[in-house]
This record gives structure tokens, C-alpha cells and sequence, in this order.
């Protein structure tokens, strides 16, 4: 690009078509070595010809670039009295400025009156950086160049005060030769950067936006006569026998001189090589492709050619091909020679798959592909833009155990190393380009186009982003799809982008989410959906109106306490094949850790730092919470992306009818391990080979004895030796199937002691010698009262419950008005849309060791509902009979229950019923009934805004203990129970975990059926009609408490 710099203004303020000066062209991400044993490495930051400089920069913030010092990259320019800041990192991460969050807004909204291309610049902060380098004498006669991995915003770059480059676009990798301006000994590197520039109108992703230098720093050298380019096209042949490298060379300088070597080695090498003077010789076999014994198994070397662009070629036998359950990898290694000499070295890990649309179906290695995916925002609490390599394999590995194939980059490149770490352990790659623009279609700024539509003034600045993410990672192997962008829309511009990328790569398939635009078509290569129900994708599959695959770049949005029903997804992929899968909105919650004002640190969202405008906690849509600790939620998207479904056929004889849904992978380098248990523990378990190639199904016969009580046969597939992303014994597959389901679970009331019914003004007793149990008689007529020994167990009345806090999914549906009418209905007199309870008549029986008390409620509601409640007494315990009548005109009710406020010394729950995870109607696959010991406060789920949580559905029975007293309750058949510290309006009313008030009870919610908490979005998708309590019906809960 030349050298054109205009005035230092216009290029960030208001024309989009400088997009940078002095650039170097993009490339592929590799780095020159300077012998080939650094090479075979293929660790660009071991290698000796580079230099990070990450670390520590001198750093001052001005307010807008009318502040900053235009000779602050200077040499003489003091800098002593200058902060220091973390290179990478956000600048806003370490206390300068102001993190906003803003999803479809821009954040400069409402506060200045700009429109495109133009950008802000009263408040739009420049953060002047500078580090002093050495530079040897002897790299004075070598190409230097410094690259930036990714700054955010926009950029320049000085040198010794020199200022010599420019460049935008946030993610992109921006390079530049700074040879002729470096000298020897002390260097000084400005960088002078913009947090907005004209770039940042294509750049509205849901995300916090920052500013700073967010990733790696660094500087390489190359002789004069170098590698610039290369690509390679790695694919095996139809019947994954051989594989075929094709590799394209780019090279600068004279060519009659240069010559090309090829070499890819395995991965695990033999050492049977020794290297001199820059040579590599293996054996008698001179220059290839090592297999695992040592063997060369591919090699080639050619002159360069005349236009400098030089073809390779090697065939490999007997070839590994990579994908996500096996991600083999070669070494490949090109040396560069002048005059026969070695004068550089680059190398790349490289997998040979092939990627293809075929019939209407994607397939990898001739395999029909079901991606199993979520979208990763890259972002850390503690960070921000920054992500470590140790966080990145932290991601991948959790994707990997929670049986993840796929992820997409969510809404840019991500960092090179992220996705190399993808090649590694084995993960599909959509790789998104650095564009959306759906803040211009939702703008309210008066005048404000669609961007980037057809509008010519921009064709630059969005073509050069889409060719800078294809050079980049053209050469990865998990990269399977481009994408163009995110919610942009159509227009001429993307055409030509779409054209350019299809034009440029024959191996990969092209995606852009654009579902509004009229010529999506043209567009994409796949149907490409957000939040699509359920039914509208079987009405796709079954219509078969579009011959494309169908992919849900965006579904089962995970904010909050979500994720229901995506098991109507799951079922679909299986049974149409069209359908190929999706991915979560979205990995880990977007928050930062801070600190209020009294030194407490919590997870801040939209507007927790002052910003406006913001959209609050909509940032918390992850699978993972902001510090990486695991959701619920997760572990349900882990059950229903297993690779093997178990039917069971006779469960109580343990015939078990298996199937192997991986694409590549023999069940057989599993283990099964088995188990039949109870509430009394475990009766019989055992450990199976299972044979079972991919695509097919087996029976096996576990031999089980017949038992007449519930039980639990639980299997699980396990690994059977440690691997990359996980240790020995990692569950890659379960499921359990309930024999003689409630058999046994539920016993009559037993009588013992005869009863005393004390019925005076005020109050009806039931007593025996340790028991009292107590009703109001005056106005409420409820339960008050138990007391067993000189315990009280109650710390209020028993009443209904038919609220629960609002889960960030209710707020999108409105709930908190539609249903508003539920909100306080169980509670009692005095407060408007209460309850009014009666009791009606009693009866001793059984020769006064039994009472059965019989009443009523009258819940407020207009129309009124009305509620049956029987009570049966004796000195063992006390059996609650409720039936609940909604009137039928009524909206749906969160939750039909009856609630117990307990002392709040109750803090140990043991319960048989799904666990260990909380769970719900419409989101516990992967629950278990089992005997689970848990606490009260671990039964919390500490979501980014409190909502509901700790759900247990399918409880048998429940024992609280508290000090020196005990809560036991059956259900008859079953219940969902929720145990918190806090009432559900107060945990609805608190828009962070750190203003919880300090608990002084324990709420104890018996729940006849709570609704399901939905997940097809989060701003008006209801959740699925049969998870809805419905006011057309009846509603029954019975329970005991044991005495």
C-alpha cells in the first residue's frame, strides 16, 4: 500500500476507504526460522528470528486526539512520569476509561450527532503507547517487520518519531517493513491509538467495546530474498487411503537463484535424523514426510519460478486423515535455498480432510458432519479483549469434554493461536469475518443507512476484511467454512466479498447469516438461521423448499437460566439430514470482574461502570459464567451432544440397544461401565467392550435380575486412557433408565400414638406426646405451626406459591406483566391478590390416632381460583392433599406450589430425584435420579443478574436438617422441590449477587409443576406450550412430612 498519509485525521475521522498506509499485503500466519530444527517445531514464538514485545509499554490516555502530543514517539520525548500498561491488554482492563457494553447501539449514540463514515471525536479516547527496543548492528542489512495480532480500534505507527503506518479494522493483522527506519542500538515504537475511527461502523458486535493493543506484539526478520506466501490444500483421496498436498510458494527476490524443499513430518518423529549446518538428513532417504516409525512418506523440491509463485507436491500413503474425533496432524516444513543454501525456514501443522457439499448435505471426509457447536465471544472477566493460551485451552478442552465438535468465532477472527489450538485438539472452525452492522438497521440516529448494502464508499474497507481473514487462516486445517459476517444484510458488497472468497477457495463452504435479505441466496451456501423454532426447521427439512444444507449459526440462547427444549433441536439433526446442527448463543458470560465501592469484587454488566448508552446484562449469555466456572446449562448441551444414543428394549432384564452416531470413531476404544442401584445403594455393576462401528447399532444383555422396588441402571461410556483434552475415565456418553418407576417410593401414614384436637377461638391443635401441630383460626386458617419436641420447624405460615423470580427469559416474554397476577397471589391477607384459606370440618379416626382436617383457599385472583387442601394427621407425620382449580380465562402460572418458610439453620438437603445439576421440566436430560447430599447455599446458581435456580424435578422424597431438628418430606408420586435462603421477590428484586441481603430463613418450595424456562431466545420466545402450566386443568401435590 503506498504511503500516503493525509493529515493525520482524516484517516480515522471520515473516509472509510483508507483502511491503511504502508501496510504489508495479508498472508498466511507463519513465521521464518532460522534452521530446521526450529522448524519442525512449528512454535512461531520459540523461533529465534522473532521477538515479542509484549509486556510492559509506557502508556498515557488523552481524551480525544485535539490532547494527545504529536511528538510523543520521539526519542528525546520524556516519558519517565508516563504510566505503565500490560501489552496485551484492554487499556479500560487497567483502570483508564470506561468499558461500555452495547449490543445493537452504537456507543456513541445520544451523545454525538455523527452518521457514517464519520466518527466521534469529542469523546473518543487516544491511548499514545511507547517502547524502546534494541536493535544488533547485524539485523540493519535484514527485512524487519513489526505486526500488531489486533488493536482496537485504529492505529499509527511511528518509529524514532517517524510516523509510518496506519492501520484499522480491530481483529485483523496489520504488519509493517520497518526497515529503513530502524537504527543501531535504542529504538523508540510509538503507537498511537484511536478507540473509534470510521472502521468502527462495521464493527457493532454484541460485545463490551474497548480500546488498546489486545494481542501479541512482535518483530521477525527475513533475509532480502524471503518466503512471503504460501497455501496449502491438504485432502485425501475418496477412500481416505492417500493424501494429496498441494502447496503454492510465494517468495520475493531474484528467482533464478531460488530453489523449494518440502518436508512434513509426523508428528510423533523418530529420532532416527541428524541435522548439520542447517541440512536435514534422514537416513538414505533424503528430504519428506516422516511416519511414526521414521519413514519418509512424502518429499519434493523445485526451482523457484518466474513469477515468483512456486507449486509443491506431495502424495502420502497410507495417510491419517484429521477431523474432529481424530485431529491428526503432519509437520510441514519449506525450506528455502539460494544457491543450494538454506537461507530460510517456515513450517505449518497440517491435516489432511476434505470438506464438501454434496447432495445437499455437508460432508467431511465423505461423512454427512452434524455440528455440535457454540459461538465464543473472545473475552476473560479478568482481561477483557485479552486471551491467554491458557484460557484458550481451557476453552477447547471444556468444549471438548462437554462433546463439542465445532465452534464459531463469533463475530471476527479469532487470535491465530486459537484457532492453531484448534487444529490440536480437534474442533470445526466457521471462522466470521470482522463485520456486523445490525446497529445500522436499528440505529436511532436520524439519517443513519444499512451498511454496508451497496453503498461503493465502503466496497474497500469490507473487502479488505474479508481477504485479510481468508489469507490469514486459508492454511488451517479446522477452518471448514467461512463466514462473511454477522447480521449485515445483502447488498452489492457482499456479493463481491461472497464472490471473492468462493473464487479464492474451491475447499471450504461459505456461510453469512443475512435470513432478512432477499438475495440471502446469492450469499450463502447454506441456509443459515438465528433462533429458529424448532418446527420452523422441520417445516424446512420436510418441505425441502431449498435445496441447501441448514445451519443455526445462533440457537438456544443461553442467557441467564435457559436452555429448555434444546433437546427439540437434537432429535431433529438425527432424523432429517439436512438439518446439521448449530451453535449456542454462547460460550462464557460476557462480564467483568470489579470492585464496588466497598472493596467487594463482583461481576459488573451494561452500566454497572456509569456508561450510556448500555444493554445491561444481556452480555450474560454464556454457557460458562464470566470467571469460566460451569453453568447447569452445560452440562444439558454435553448430555445432547453425546455421540451415542442408548434405547432400552427390556431395561429391567438389562437389554440395552445401542448406537454409535460418531462419524469415525469404533465404540470400542470406549469402555462401558454399568451399574444397577437404589436409594439404598448400588446391587450389581460391571465393565463391557462394545464393538459398534460408526452408524451402527448393537443389543447388549446385561443379565439383570428381576426386582420389584425403583431402581436405576446406569451406563456410561468412558475413555479408557488419558488424551489430550481429558484424563482416564471421562464420561463421553450416559444415560439411566427407572425400573418399576414410583414402585415402593410412597407408604401410607403409619399411626402409633393416640391424638388430642384442641379446637378453641384462635386456633386448631392436633397433639400428641411430641408432637403439636397448629392452625390459625381466627382470620388466615392456615398451618402456623409444628413443633416436634420443643423444636418449631415453621418460621411462617404454610401458603401457596405461584410466582417464581423472573429468569431473564420471563423478562423477554414480559412475564412480570403478563402474569403479574400470580406475582403475590399465594400470599396472605392484607396484601392485594392474596389468598384467603378456610378449614371446613375435621374427623378422628382409628381411635383418635388419626385427624384429617379438610379446607380450602380462595386465591384473589380475578376471576378467583380455588384450592382443596386435606390434611391427615397422626403422631408419625402429617400428609398435605392439595388440588388447585385456575380459573380457565387466566394466563399460564409460573408455578403451582405450596412454600414453607423454615429457620434458616436448615442448610443440609439430602434428596432422591434428578441431580446433581439443577434442573427442569424442559431442561434435565442430563439429570439422574439418584440420592444426592447437597447444601442449601450450593444449591445456588449465581447468574450474572439473580433469577431462578436450583430446580429439582422428579423428587421421591427430601430430608433438610437443621440444628437439632429435621424437615423430612415424601412426595407421592413426585415433586420438584427448590431450596433457597430467599423468598422468590426477593431474589427477583437484586440486580446483582453482591446485594443479596443477609438471609435469616430457609424457603422451602413443594412444587406440584413449575414451568419450563424456554430458550428458543430471550426477548419473546415463550417456552414450548406442553412445558406452560395452563389454567385449563387441575393441579394436584401430595406430600407427607415426616415427624
Amino acid at each position: 500500500m503506498e504511503r500516503n498519509f493525509i493529515d493525520g485525521y482524516t484517516e480515522w475521522q471520515s473516509n472509510p476507504e483508507i483502511v491503511g498506509v504502508n501496510k504489508l499485503p495479508q498472508h498466511a500466519t507463519f513465521m521464518p526460522y532460522e534452521n530446521f530444527d526450529e522448524a519442525k517445531k512449528a512454535d512461531r514464538f520459540a523461533s529465534s528470528r522473532m521477538k515479542l514485545l509484549n509486556g510492559k509499554w509506557k502508556f498515557k490516555l488523552y481524551k480525544n486526539y485535539a490532547y494527545r502530543p504529536s511528538d510523543f514517539a520521539q526519542p528525546h520525548y520524556d516519558t519517565h512520569n508516563w504510566d505503565t500498561i500490560k501489552v496485551p491488554g484492554s487499556w479500560q482492563m487497567q483502570g483508564y476509561d470506561q468499558a461500555q457494553y452495547c449490543n445493537v447501539r452504537y456507543p456513541w449514540e445520544g451523545s454525538e450527532d455523527i452518521c457514517p463514515p464519520n466518527a466521534p471525536t469529542k469523546h473518543n479516547p487516544v491511548g499514545c503507547y511507547v517502547k524502546k527496543i534494541q536493535i544488533d548492528k547485524s539485523l540493519l542489512n535484514k527485512r524487519v517487520v513489526i505486526c500488531f495480532e489486533g488493536v482496537e480500534s485504529a492505529f499509527y505507527l511511528y518509529i524514532n518519531g517517524e510516523r509510518i503506518g496506519y492501520s484499522e479494522s480491530t481483529f485483523h493483522r496489520s504488519e509493517f517493513d520497518i526497515s529503513r527506519y530502524i537504527k543501531e542500538g535504542s529504538n523508540v515504537i510509538g503507537v498511537e491509538v484511536y478507540r473509534w475511527c470510521t472502521a468502527s461502523w462495521l464493527e457493532c458486535q454484541d460485545m463490551w467495546r474497548l480500546g488498546g493493543i489486545f494481542r501479541d506484539v512482535y518483530v521477525y526478520t527475513t533475509e532480502r530474498q524471503y518466503i512471503r506466501d504460501y497455501e496449502v490444500i491438504a485432502e485425501p483421496d475418496v477412500t481416505l487411503s492417500d493424501g494429496y498436498a498441494d502447496i503454492l510458494v510465494k517468495t520475493n527476490g531474484s528467482y533464478e537463484s531460488l530453489s523449494l524443499d518440502l518436508n512434513i513430518l509426523d508428528e510423533s518423529i523418530s529420532l532416527a535424523s541428524t541435522f548439520s549446518e542447517g541440512y536435514a538428513v534422514f537416513k538414505d532417504e533424503g528430504y519428506g514426510l516422516l511416519d511414526k516409525d521414521g519413514n519418509t512418506v512424502a518429499l519434493d523440491s523445485q526451482y523457484a519460478n518466474e513469477d515468483h509463485q512456486t507449486k509443491l507436491k506431495a502424495i502420502v500413503t497410507d495417510v491419517n486423515v484429521w477431523s474432529s474425533e481424530n485431529p491428526y496432524l503432519y509437520t510441514m516444513v519449506i525450506t528455502l535455498k539460494d544457491n543450494g543454501m538454506p537461507i530460510e525456514y517456515i513450517s505449518q501443522k497440517i491435516g489432511f480432510r476434505k470438506v464438501e457439499i454434496k447432495d445437499g448435505i455437508i460432508r467431511i471426509n465423505g461423512q454427512r458432519v452434524v455440528f455440535k457447536g457454540t459461538n465464543r465471544h473472545e473475552f476473560d472477566c479478568h482481561t477483557g479483549r485479552y486471551i491467554s493460551e491458557d484460557v484458550m485451552r481451557y476453552d477447547i478442552e471444556m468444549m471438548k469434554k462437554s462433546n463439542m465438535n465445532s465452534v464459531r468465532t463469533s463475530h471476527y477472527p479469532n487470535d491465530p493461536k486459537f484457532l492453531e489450538l484448534c487444529d490440536e485438539y480437534g474442533l470445526y472452525v466457521i471462522d466470521e469475518n470482522n463485520m456486523e452492522t445490525h446497529g445500522t438497521g436499528w440505529s436511532t440516529i436520524v439519517g443513519c443507512p444499512q451498511l454496508p448494502a451497496s453503498r461503493p464508499e465502503w466496497e474497500k474497507a469490507c473487502m479488505e476484511r474479508i481477504k485479510a481473514t481468508y489469507n490469514r487462516d486459508k492454511n488451517i486445517t479446522s477452518v471448514v467454512c467461512w463466514s462473511l459476517g454477522n447480521e449485515s444484510l445483502g447488498g452489492a458488497v457482499p456479493k463481491k466479498m461472497y464472490k471473492y472468497i468462493k473464487d479464492a477457495d474451491k475447499t471450504r463452504f461459505v456461510h453469512f447469516e443475512c435470513d432478512r435479505s432477499p438475495d440471502e441466496k446469492e450469499l450463502s451456501d447454506v441456509q443459515s438461521k438465528m433462533y429458529a423454532k424448532p418446527w420452523d426447521c422441520e417445516e424446512y427439512a420436510v418441505t425441502q423448499r431449498d435445496g441447501r444444507p441448514y445451519i443455526l449459526c445462533e440457537y438456544t440462547h443461553a442467557m441467564g437460566n435457559s436452555c429448555g427444549s434444546t433437546d427439540e433441536y437434537t432429535r431433529l439433526w438425527d432424523k432429517y439430514p439436512c438439518l446439521q446442527g448449530g451453535f449456542v448463543w454462547d460460550w462464557v458470560d460476557q462480564s467483568i470482574l470489579t470492585k464496588d465501592e466497598n472493596g467487594k469484587e463482583y461481576l459488573a454488566y451494561g452500566g454497572d461502570f456509569g456508561e450510556n448508552p448500555h444493554d445491561g446484562h444481556f452480555c450474560g449469555n454464556g454457557l460458562l459464567f464470566g470467571d469460566r466456572s460451569v453453568t447447569p446449562k452445560l452440562c444439558e448441551i454435553k448430555k445432547l451432544y453425546q455421540n451415542v444414543d442408548f434405547n432400552a428394549i427390556d431395561a429391567s432384564r438389562g437389554i440395552i440397544e445401542i448406537k454409535n452416531k460418531f462419524m469415525f470413531t469404533n465404540l470400542n476404544e470406549y469402555e462401558l461401565h454399568w451399574s444397577q442401584c437404589s436409594d439404598k445403594g448400588e446391587f450389581c455393576s460391571g465393565t463391557l467392550a462394545c464393538d459398534i462401528a460408526p452408524g451402527e447399532k448393537a443389543v447388549i444383555d446385561l443379565e439383570l435380575s428381576r426386582i420389584k422396588t425403583e431402581c436405576y441402571l446406569n451406563l456410561e461410556f468412558v475413555t479408557k486412557e488419558d488424551t489430550s483434552w481429558c484424563d482416564a475415565g471421562h464420561i463421553v456418553a450416559e444415560d439411566q433408565f427407572v425400573i418399576n418407576e414410583f414402585e415402593n417410593t410412597y407408604d401410607e401414614l403409619e399411626t402409633d400414638q393416640p391424638l388430642i384436637v384442641d379446637d378453641t377461638y384462635g386456633s386448631l391443635r392436633v397433639i400428641s406426646d411430641d408432637v403439636n401441630v397448629r392452625f390459625e383460626r381466627r382470620e388466615r386458617n392456615q398451618l402456623y405451626s409444628i413443633k416436634i419436641g420443643s423444636e418449631e420447624l415453621l418460621s411462617a405460615p404454610m401458603r401457596l406459591n405461584f410466582g417464581r423470580a423472573l429468569t431473564d427469559n420471563d423478562r423477554g416474554t414480559r412475564a412480570g406483566s403478563r402474569l403479574g397476577c400470580w406475582r403475590d397471589a399465594g400470599d396472605t391477607p392484607g396484601i392485594f391478590n392474596n389468598t384467603k384459606w378456610s378449614i371446613n370440618n375435621y374427623k378422628v379416626l382409628e381411635d383418635g390416632k388419626k385427624v384429617i382436617i379438610t379446607g380450602g383457599a380462595t386465591v384473589c385472583t380475578q376471576p378467583e381460583s380455588k384450592a382443596q387442601i386435606i390434611y391427615t394427621i397422626t403422631s408419625k407425620g402429617m400428609e398435605i392433599d392439595l388440588q388447585f382449580y385456575p380459573d380457565a380465562s387466566l394466563p399460564e402460572i409460573p408455578e403451582v406450589s405450596v412454600l414453607f418458610e423454615l429457620p434458616k439453620d436448615f442448610e443440609n438437603l439430602t434428596y432422591l430425584g434428578n441431580g446433581p445439576e439443577e434442573n427442569y421440566i424442559d431442561r434435565c436430560n442430563a439429570s439422574k435420579i439418584g440420592l444426592y447430599n447437597t447444601t442449601v447455599n450450593d444449591l445456588w446458581v449465581n447468574y450474572l443478574k439473580p433469577q431462578e435456580c436450583g430446580n429439582r424435578t422428579g423428587v421421591r422424597y427430601a430430608t433438610l436438617v437443621g440444628d437439632k431438628k429435621v424437615f423430612s418430606v415424601v412426595a407421592e408420586p413426585q415433586m420438584e422441590l427448590n431450596v433457597s435462603h430467599y423468598l422468590p421477590k426477593e431474589i427477583e428484586n437484586v440486580w446483582h449477587q453482591k446485594d443479596m441481603p443477609e438471609y435469616n430463613k430457609t424457603v422451602v418450595r413443594l412444587i406440584a409443576r413449575q414451568q419450563g424456562i424456554g430458550g428458543y431466545d430471550s426477548w419473546g420466545a415463550h417456552c414450548n406450550d406442553i412445558y406452560k402450566n395452563k389454567t385449563d386443568k387441575t393441579y394436584r401435590l401430595k406430600f407427607q412430612i415426616r415427624f
